[in-house]
């Protein structure tokens, strides 16, 4: 028998910034019932939906009341999705929607009696493997000024043996950092991500910085990765912000190949604005197979948008796709595409894991969730600790290189 929502309550609850966002709990007529909520984007970009309405706290979230989910029968994921993606447009954003259809996807599991990284699995048609965590150390860009000037992040990306292995460079090189920071006088402050922001620099010192420090704990061989989220630093004229002068784009293409091979970067995220395609291939083509060149609001987890032309990487979104079924269906279509798969958070988070879950279900290469500072993050450090427990044991560490497999 198919699933019936018996309830549905939405309410608004504070994110990481202190920003309204909304959380959703769906019941079954079965009794089994299942709770989500939505991120918030610190600047989200042009290709992700805007126009979202600010939430009120408390029941209802200042919504209007909701089209009557109630007594109807659902016998899939994607048959709940389809009925949320049919309500009014006005009156629903892609943060109710996810939260929704989190809450359903929960509830369902529930009734099941199955893991939820089990379940999206099921629904993706895809192998559970435990991803490489991208550990955010510096922050900058919109975390520092609206008229980014720098890179959002810069990131140690260790790929261990397991998990654990992961987490102990990670750990230690964050720890080792803000040390060093201290013992330089530096003011040690945290973005919304719980990077270090530090305001003196430029994108090559702190990578240097990072470097240094992964030396002086013992550690070789460990990537780097930078989100370099270039539409933020775009100046509309073809040109780039980077520090205090401007760059075009070709320049800022050798300045990212330089950086690659200077501090062994792994992982670059929006390295241009969008329109400027023939770059992306470009850089693309010259860093090669062993670095992954990612879209983030390149692809804005949609399928329409997915193209291995230009990147081979895609960055996964929930909160940009709007529900569980249209997530799945971007990343399935990015895999069959050839791109690798990394799974994020958002800059305002909530206490909810289900990224880490979606992460090890798809069998993801790596997956972003900040700094191991502040409950959200850890909270999410924790679910993969957990995941890794049972995931690791069957065999399934080392996540699907897309790219390598498919000749893309």
């Amino acid at each position: 028998m198919s699933p019936t929502v018996s309830s549905v309550h939405v309410r608004g609850i504070l994110d990481s910034r202190a920003e309204p966002t909304v959380e959703a709990e769906v019941g079954l007529e079965s009794g089994a019932s299942g709770r989500g909520s939505s991120p918030r984007a610190i600047a989200p970009g042009r290709r992700e939906r805007r126009g979202r309405e600010r939430r009120a706290l408390g029941a209802g979230a200042g919504l209007p009341p909701l089209p009557d989910l109630e007594g109807q029968e659902f016998p899939t994921q994607a048959a709940f999705d389809a009925a949320l993606a049919e309500l009014p447009g006005p009156l629903l954003g892609k943060d109710v929607t996810l939260a929704l259809s989190l809450g359903f996807c929960r509830a369902t599991c529930v009734e099941l009696a199955r893991p939820l990284h089990e379940h999206l699995a099921e629904l993706a048609g895809s192998r559970l493997a435990v991803p490489h965590p991208l550990v955010n150390v510096f922050s900058g860009g919109i975390h520092v000024d609206r008229d980014a000037r720098s890179f959002q992040q810069i990131m140690v990306a260790p790929e261990g043996a397991s998990l654990a292995d992961d987490l102990d460079v990670a750990l230690r090189a964050y720890a080792a950092v803000e040390r060093r920071l201290r013992e330089h006088g530096a003011p040690v402050s945290l973005s919304a991500s719980s990077g270090f922001v530090v305001r003196d620099g430029s994108d090559a010192d702190l990578l240097e910085e990072l470097r240094a420090t992964l030396e002086d704990e013992g550690f070789e061989d460990v990537g780097a990765g930078v989100d370099v989220a270039a539409e933020h630093l775009a100046t509309g004229k073809g040109a780039y912000r980077l520090g205090g002068r401007e760059v075009t784009g070709g320049e800022l293409l050798e300045h990212l190949v330089q950086l690659a091979s200077a501090f062994g970067l792994v992982y670059v995220e929006d390295p241009f604005a969008p329109e400027d395609r023939d770059l992306w291939r470009e850089l693309t083509s010259r860093l090669g197979d062993d670095v992954l060149v990612v879209g983030d609001d390149l692809f804005v987890t949609s399928a329409a948008y997915v193209d291995a032309r230009i990147a081979n990487a895609i960055l996964l979104k929930p909160s940009q796709a709007g529900t569980v079924t249209a997530t799945l269906e971007t990343a399935r279509t990015a895999a069959q595409a050839g791109l690798e798969l990394c799974v994020s958070h958002r800059s305002g988070e909530t206490e909810d894991v289900a990224v880490c879950d979606l992460a090890v279900a798809l069998g993801a290469r790596y997956v972003k969730v900040g700094g191991p500072r502040r409950g959200d993050r850890v909270a999410k450090f924790n679910q993969l600790i957990r995941l890794a427990e049972t995931v690791e044991a069957r065999g399934c560490r080392e996540p699907l290189h897309q790219h390598a497999t498919t000749g893309a």
